[in-house]
């Protein structure tokens, strides 16, 4: 008889344990949902404890608490992104700056040209990159003799146009063929040209290129090959 009323007391206590568990679990799930440290959460404990802290406190404590977890959770997300090397960034400030300048030569050179136009002014900007002739950048090629009044591959460059800002629809379709310029998605559609005017003028220097295509309002050319620079010489006077 005695081994069963304490068999019945020790399942009643087991009983009470598990209860108590279960009514337990809420309040910790709750302190677990809002991923507050120990000294936060003993903050707000005395602050509930405390009746003489004004309703406006509270809220001031709880959005403290709300800026302090948003806080916590960027630093957790930034934490695992990789650290940036010098050379990275360097090449990111090269990529920004010859897109810029692709984009002034389009808008300044040909932004009243056809497509076709301003596609041909990029092209002869990269074929000029690739020439052993000129710099190997973009900028380096668009800005070449900038620094002198006179002696300026591209006008705009010291003509004064720069003093006039980029604007409008123009310029955001400049940007957008010098990125498609540079992305290398560009097929060859000026036969190698480096140079071209337009065709309201007749400078010196187009009777030593060979003219290519007429495209937009520009007149296109590339250096000459060795055996038209030999046939030039045989028939000359």
């Amino acid at each position: 008889m005695t081994k069963r009323i304490l068999r019945y007391a020790g399942t009643g206590l087991a009983c009470a344990a598990a209860f108590g568990a279960v009514l337990a679990l809420p309040v910790i799930s709750n302190a677990a949902s809002t991923h507050v440290l120990p000294a936060q959460v003993q903050a707000f404990d005395a602050f509930e404890a405390s009746p003489s802290i004004p309703d406006h406190a509270g809220a001031k404590l709880a959005a403290l608490h709300l800026e302090t977890s948003a806080a916590q959770r960027d630093a957790l997300a930034l934490s695992g992104l990789p650290t940036l090397r010098y050379s990275t960034i360097k090449n990111a400030e090269l990529a920004r700056n010859e897109r810029m300048c692709m984009a002034s030569a389009i808008y300044y050179e040909s932004r009243s040209d056809p497509l076709s136009g301003q596609k041909a002014v990029a092209e002869v900007v990269l074929n000029r990159v690739a020439s052993k002739h000129f710099p190997d950048s973009v900028c380096g090629v668009v800005y070449q003799g900038s620094e002198r009044s006179t002696g300026c591959q591209f006008s705009f460059t010291c003509d004064g146009s720069l003093e006039t800002p980029v604007k409008g629809k123009a310029w955001s379709r400049s940007m957008r063929l010098a990125d498609y310029a540079l992305s290398g998605a560009h097929k060859s559609m000026t036969a190698k040209s480096t140079h071209y005017h337009t065709t309201q003028v007749n400078p010196v220097w187009s009777a030593t290129l060979t003219p290519t295509r007429h495209i937009g309002s520009h007149q296109f050319y590339r250096f000459k090959t060795r055996r038209e620079r030999d046939r030039d010489i045989s028939v000359a006077p």
